[in-house]
């Protein structure tokens, strides 16, 4: 998937770039900061060592190398014990820091914060591998209204899950199961339209339009009626190497208070970098 490609580091600078306009924004105002990295990797992307030119600084240390303003508190989250491990050796690094590393899965960890969210506010990063990021986790996330939240949404592996021509059983159980435990619900089943070829030709059918236009109009969709005017409708697809997208880089802003500044400096970078 081109992990330490151009789309790579554009993610990873969007990223960097708002953490530091954020943390400047709140620098004098009252609220501890929080920075949580959902599936937060090892802390660096490819070969590891200094002489490495394929070597890229993960998410994480980019968080922690915000200096204008620091998070007052980092919480790295994998459900890989491997992953764990470097994370605990990045910790180590930087000992001086209020750094909590939790291995479990995300989404049930994300659903129960238990934070005073009258004190705090913070930036979630979703980055998923694939589809493992939950509506149930988002819609609960909306409710924080404490979170600005970047999401990492597949396009590319919900496309390969959704034949752009089937007969009425070619989604497996297991694929129809994920599929409305990401987008929430089974609107997902209104990309598909009769497809008078296989009622002429064959046996009775559906198809969808071929991309991502579809799939990602109803999560957007899905974004606007639950965060309302704190979805950022500006998003950015992030394409590998040729030129196949593979993730839509989407912005939810965390409370009301936050929607003008929050959205003028995501949308900014999105249409800058």
């Amino acid at each position: 998937m081109d992990f330490g490609g151009p789309w790579t580091q554009h993610k990873l600078r969007i990223l960097e770039l708002y953490l530091d306009a954020y943390t400047t924004a709140l620098k004098n105002q009252p609220f501890k900061l929080v920075y949580i990295d959902a599936f937060a990797g090892t802390g660096h992307i490819g070969p590891r060592g200094e002489d490495s030119a394929s070597f890229l600084q993960g998410s994480t240390v980019r968080a922690l190398q915000i200096s204008d303003r620091p998070f007052d508190e980092l919480i790295f989250i994998d459900e890989d014990p491997a992953r764990c491990a470097e994370l605990v050796s990045l910790r180590d690094k930087y000992s001086d820091r209020n750094i909590t590393i939790k291995n479990t899965e995300a989404n049930s960890f994300l659903r129960e914060l238990d934070q005073d969210w009258h004190e705090w506010r913070g930036v979630l990063f979703l980055d998923p591998f694939a589809t493992e990021v939950e509506w149930s986790t988002v819609d609960a996330i909306a409710d924080y209204e404490a979170l600005d939240t970047w999401i990492l949404f597949p396009v590319s592996a919900i496309a390969r899950m959704l034949p752009t021509s089937r007969q009425p059983d070619d989604i497996s159980s297991a694929w129809a199961k994920r599929l409305t435990t990401v987008f929430g619900d089974e609107n997902w089943r209104d990309l598909y339209r009769d497809d008078p070829q296989g009622t002429l030709f064959g046996p009775p059918g559906s198809m969808r339009d071929k991309g991502i236009d579809g799939l990602l109009r109803i999560y957007k969709a899905n974004l606007r009626r639950k965060f309302g005017n704190r979805f950022l409708q500006s998003s950015r697809v992030l394409r590998n190497s040729k030129g196949s997208a593979l993730f839509e880089f989407l912005f939810c802003v965390g409370h009301p208070n936050g929607i003008g500044p929050a959205s003028r400096i995501a949308g900014h970078i999105l249409s800058n970098i």
